[in-house]
């Protein structure tokens, strides 16, 4: 579990990213955006756009606009970065 920051029309919020792939994520978020919310996810100064597929209480999933390499995956979840609790 690793904090992550999104942009959206609905503006800046925090979360939680709990699951990532080449093709997506998993966060969790008080509230969580819409279904259909399109959003800028960004982590340790990595930035990747997507929108929301699926809602349930406060886990949502965001599908990426473009698959991610397994290396930007790798830097979705390093704890090395000195911004990692932003």
């Amino acid at each position: 579990m690793l904090a992550a920051t999104f942009f959206s029309v609905h503006g800046e919020a925090s979360g939680v990213l709990l699951d990532v792939s080449q093709g997506g994520a998993m966060l969790s978020a008080s509230p969580p955006p819409p279904i259909g919310c399109r959003l800028l996810l960004e982590r340790q100064n990595f930035e990747v756009p997507g929108i929301v597929r699926w809602v349930e209480g406060n886990r949502f999933g965001i599908q990426f606009e473009d698959m991610i390499s397994e290396e930007e995956v790798l830097a979705l979840v390093s704890k090395s970065s000195a911004n990692n609790d932003r």
